[in-house]
């Protein structure tokens, strides 16, 4: 019995094998077909042997802008940054008729068309390629179905719009706290709010901007300057897609009246650049975010923010690992280090994979050389959703932090929306160095890493949550450039609640605050506290509760002097 019942599963174990024979044999042959589907295909060539461009004349790849960045960072204009040669790329078109999607200079290649193709058609393509005596390399990039996504890298989670229409104490509306935590008030105290720094940004979309009141003025002041989309090159409209880039462009540069809304850097010039394609998620949106780093590069723009990661894909060949995370094996990962060489600042999302398996970075935040920029919510706490460090080689990640979490942003018809993601503490950073950058002019992009970095609030002590903490853009500004003009004379702008039962906002203008002081209508002192350093940013918290229903002093004791308002404690 024994025997005939080994010899049952004898029989049973040959069956699941062949089964199993005939699914490895079937996933072989899909994935052969799928590696060689009609679909989009980046072509490696070998050199730039008879290119007409030359080292002697990088005015003819390179604008003014950019040719400055690279004196003033001393960096020399090599090979790399040559255009393709374009016999090769026509040599490629003509052999495989297929249409150019993008070249590549850094990389020495291009990303070939080939979706019109059927199947026999594309294998004889690709042979003719391949047998091109300059092509290195030939691999699919994407396919040319367009399903949608199972994730897309922007994650972002979006709450409904804030129901709230009075007009604000400040310029700024709900907008005030997540900027304040940069001390970027203080910078547009001073003038400094982006004006005539250029500023790129990379993403998916800007749906629903050209109606939006918000952007009325960075349209009508002529500083939407460039709108580029690499994801459809033949057929470019970048207010399609999806309406990510319109909410991170918004946190920078929209405004609203009554004091409603005032972005981070409200008077840079803006370029907007579609890299991502929201309805599919494969390698090739690497290769729109290169060539959109290198036309950011010829354009010599100041500072770039990319609200975007890279790990997982619809193809699962084409996944990253950890051990990728290394700045050294994506391609945009590759670009942004190129880019931040070049004298580019670049600025990157650290992803939202905290509470993930995942729990890392996404590429090309992995990059050496840039700010890879993590999220905190509004007192300044680490967003458990934030993507950790370090880099697989060992870098400190994120570079900074700042607030992610439930940050507010004007949406359509007006309303102010709410949402959490490290695609929101980017812009925020971007904006705030663009308002640095033109406080401090010509200053090497490696510079400011430095400065902002030596500026946040755990610069001695980082860690991978984290990083160096959140930085103190004022303080940063005041550390390095000793003849900076002096704020405005302090004074207390605004308390609210005014009856509060628990909590006190305080809103403040000109010097750092010293500490600050409590006392009953008769003037005795109740409470007293200072700062261990002055407390540069423009909105304190403080908790009331514990004091009787009753009138108080608030005392705030500056550099400048003091200055003093009456609120009531009122009970719950």
């Amino acid at each position: 019995m024994g025997s005939r019942k080994n010899g049952k599963y004898y029989g049973k174990a040959q069956a699941m094998m062949r089964i199993l024979s005939f699914v490895i044999l079937s996933l072989i042959s899909w994935s052969a077909t799928a590696q060689n589907a009609p679909g989009f295909y980046w072509v490696q060539f070998s050199d730039k042997n008879g290119t007409p461009y030359s080292l002697d004349y990088p005015q003819a790849f390179l604008s003014e802008r950019a040719l400055q960045k690279r004196q003033l960072i001393h960096k020399e204009i090599t090979e790399q940054d040559l255009p393709v040669n374009p016999t090769y790329v026509q040599a490629v078109l003509d052999s495989s008729g297929g249409s150019l999607h993008h070249t590549s200079k850094w990389f020495n290649s291009m990303t070939v068309n080939l979706t019109s193709l059927d199947s026999a058609t594309l294998e004889l393509s690709l042979a003719k390629i391949n047998n091109l005596p300059f092509v290195v390399e030939v691999k699919n990039t994407a396919a040319s179905n367009k399903e949608l996504a199972v994730e897309k890298r922007m994650n972002t989670d979006t709450e409904t719009a804030v129901d709230w229409s009075e007009p604000s104490s400040t310029p700024y509306g709900k907008a005030f706290n997540q900027l304040d935590l940069l001390s970027i008030p203080r910078l547009h105290e001073a003038g400094f709010k982006g004006k005539g720094v250029h500023v790129g940004v990379f993403d998916v979309g800007w749906m629903f901007m050209p109606a939006m009141h918000g952007f009325d003025a960075l349209r009508e002041e002529g500083r939407l300057v460039m709108v580029r989309d690499f994801v459809n090159p033949l057929q470019p409209d970048v207010f399609d897609g999806g309406d990510h880039g319109t909410t991170v462009l918004a946190l920078m540069t929209a405004e609203l009246d009554s004091g409603r809304y005032l972005g981070a850097a409200p008077e840079a010039n803006y370029y907007l650049f579609q890299t991502e394609n929201v309805s599919s998620e494969y390698r090739i949106e690497e290769d729109n975010w290169v060539a959109a780093a290198e036309l950011a590069d010829s354009l010599g723009l100041d500072v770039i923010n990319s609200s975007l990661g890279y790990s997982t894909f619809d193809d699962s060949t084409m996944n990253y690992t950890y051990a990728d995370m290394n700045g050294h094996v994506s391609r945009a990962s590759q670009a942004a280090q190129w880019l931040s060489e070049r004298g580019v600042l670049v600025v990157c999302s650290a992803g939202n994979s905290g509470t993930y398996p995942w729990y890392y970075i996404h590429a090309p935040s992995d990059a050496e050389k840039i700010l890879c920029i993590g999220a905190t919510d509004s007192l300044g706490v680490d967003a458990t959703f934030s993507s950790h460090g370090p880099s697989s080689d060992g870098r400190m990640k994120p570079s900074i932090t700042c607030q992610g979490r439930r940050t507010y942003y004007p949406i359509q018809q007006d309303a102010i929306g709410r949402g959490s993601g490290t695609s929101f503490s980017a812009p925020l950073i971007t904006g705030g160095m663009a308002c640095a950058m033109q406080a401090i002019p010509n200053v090497d992009n490696q510079l400011w890493m430095e400065w902002v970095q030596a500026a946040s609030t755990q610069a001695d002590n980082p860690d991978y949550h984290m990083g160096p903490g959140i930085p103190d853009l004022w303080w940063m500004l005041q550390k390095n450039t000793p003849g900076l003009d002096k704020l405005p004379n302090f004074q207390i702008q605004t308390i609210y609640p005014n009856p509060t039962s628990s909590q006190l906002n305080v809103i403040t203008t000109g010097a750092p605050v010293l500490g600050w002081q409590v006392s009953d209508i008769t003037g005795r002192l109740l409470v007293s506290y200072y700062f261990d350093q002055s407390w540069t940013r423009n909105y304190l918290q403080l908790d009331v509760s514990d004091l009787p229903q009753g009138s108080y002093h608030f005392t705030l004791m500056t550099t400048e002097g003091k200055s003093t308002s009456i609120f009531l404690k009122d009970l719950e």
